[in-house]
């Protein structure tokens, strides 16, 4: 695939906000006489157009809820089957709406097409590779978003330890790569450690989102402030680069490393956490902005081990840009002192999943005076 680009590095004036522009307060999800799954995650969930209602997989019970954001409370479940003819498979990884009747379901080796009564319409292979190989082996697509007839994602090598943005064509049922690793330097962060059977990893990961406009992509990367605008007609990228106050750009060592040392692994991973992270954008149509945290980690100095390190100390920050992307501000969080696994924005807030006692709940960031 050919692909042709344009770099446009933002010069926008950039303020530095303090903790005290920060306002949290935490809300919980009511389930009525139901049972609410206490936690989201971003594969197998989406929302509304206008982020009113958010749809998440419960494993406990096999079903998609909706929440209703506005009432924070459980609305309804819709019921799928494990097995069958209109089996999902017994664990679903993947979720994705195709449309308003059409919803992408998929689970480690099998994805189908399904509607909103648990009928399944259609199916494809996610496999590219590797069916008769074990999953830590295989070649397999990881679905994102879907634009035009086309289910946009990520193409992962698990033999590799390595992944490109791709799509699959539903008319076609053809795969197509967009090679984005190299622009991110992504060879330079993939660590694996072996013992015997046994494997620990660490690859970089991309964000793909939506662009608030003609339904054009962005792509991201956890190594790097930098950011892709893809138009999905004509195959077109536009680069933003940033320059930040607060913390590095990107992560600026070389960490690839294939190795049964565990020490060697333990430090390989340790300086390349400490390093700056990033987080995917949160788009507030409210307020007509983007958020992106993104954070700095330390670790103690002896690891236990047989485990990835845990980090002892959390520096989250946020950025603030505008809706063409441009940087209009970055600001500390001490606040928060452990990086959040899904957010999004409503409201002009920044919403926090956190389980709170096995119940669902929100925290909310308000970022005022801005």
């Amino acid at each position: 695939m050919v692909i042709s680009a344009c770099e446009t590095e933002v010069t926008s004036k950039n303020t530095i906000l303090s903790e005290s522009n920060i306002i949290i307060d935490t809300v919980l999800i009511d389930p009525g006489d139901q049972l609410v799954f206490p936690y989201v995650v971003a594969e197998r969930s989406f929302f509304t157009e206008d982020n009113r209602y958010l749809f998440n997989f419960n494993d406990f019970d096999h079903t998609l809820e909706k929440i209703d954001l506005d009432k924070l409370e459980l609305t309804e479940k819709y019921p799928f089957e494990k097995e069958g003819p209109h089996g999902t498979g017994n664990y679903v990884d993947y979720l994705v709406p195709l449309d308003s009747d059409r919803l992408l379901i998929q689970a480690s080796s099998q994805a189908g097409i399904f509607d909103w009564a648990g009928s399944k319409l259609g199916e494809f292979d996610p496999l590219l590779e590797g069916a008769s190989l074990t999953h830590v082996e295989r070649k397999a697509f990881q679905p994102v978003r879907a634009v035009g007839g086309r289910i946009y994602g990520l193409i992962v090598d698990n033999g590799a330890n390595t992944s490109e943005v791709g799509y699959v064509d539903l008319t076609e049922g053809e795969f197509s790569t967009i090679p984005l690793a190299k622009e991110f330097r992504h060879g330079d962060f993939n660590l694996e450690h072996r013992e015997g059977n046994t494997r620990r990893r660490y690859a970089p990961e991309f964000h793909i989102q939506a662009f608030h406009k003609e339904n054009w992509l962005i792509v991201g990367s956890t190594v790097s402030s930098r950011l892709y605008i893809f138009d999905p007609e004509i195959h077109q990228f536009s680069k933003r680069e940033y320059n930040l106050r607060l913390t590095a750009n990107k992560k600026e060592g070389v960490y690839t490393l294939d190795t049964e040392d565990e020490a060697l692994f333990q430090r390989a991973y340790v300086s390349l956490h400490e390093e700056v992270t990033f987080g995917p954008l949160l788009w507030d149509a409210d307020g007509e902005r983007y958020y992106r945290f993104y954070y700095e980690l330390t670790f103690p100095k002896e690891h236990t081990s047989a485990t990835f390190p845990n980090a002892n100390a959390t520096f989250m920050y946020l950025m603030v840009m505008d809706r063409e992307l441009n940087l209009l501000a970055e600001m500390p969080i001490p606040q928060l002192e452990y990086t959040p696994y899904f957010s999004f924005a409503k409201d002009s807030n920044i919403w926090i999943a956190t389980n709170l006692e096995d119940e669902l709940g929100f925290v909310r960031l308000t970022v005022s005076s801005y």
